[in-house]
């Protein structure tokens, strides 16, 4: 639970800072996508995903392009008791921003799963 919990803290304190402009090796939606999913590993996935992420609803999309590296290169042995877990911590990213309308809350949601993701791929 303390681990939901600053996972949480850490994604407001991530989601209030604005994007740095000119960070990102890529320009448009296309080309942004398309540099996360060639990563070569879950972290620069979320390397990437952290440059390029804009505070808005493209976040969630560039979010679901790291978990794609992240779930090939990373999550496809883990344990069932780690995917659980895993799956449980994404929950709890999701939880807060369900019932809430706007970008920013999905951007939220997306930098706390990105770094839940990178956590994971980290540890386990």
């Amino acid at each position: 639970m303390r681990y939901l919990l600053g996972m949480l803290l850490a994604t407001c304190s991530l989601a209030a800072m604005p994007a740095l402009a000119g960070d990102c090796p890529a320009g448009g939606r296309e080309e942004k996508m398309a540099l996360i999913a060639k990563a070569p590993s879950c972290q620069e996935a979320a390397r990437l995903f952290k440059l390029c992420a804009i505070g808005a609803r493209l976040d969630g999309e560039l979010a679901a392009s790291a978990n794609e590296v992240c779930e090939k290169t990373s999550f496809a042995k883990m344990t069932k008791k780690k995917r659980e877990a895993y799956e449980a911590a994404i929950s709890a990213c999701n939880a807060p921003y369900a019932k809430k309308r706007g970008s920013i809350n999905r951007s939220a949601a997306a930098h706390c799963r990105v770094d839940v993701m990178a956590d994971y791929a980290n540890r386990h």
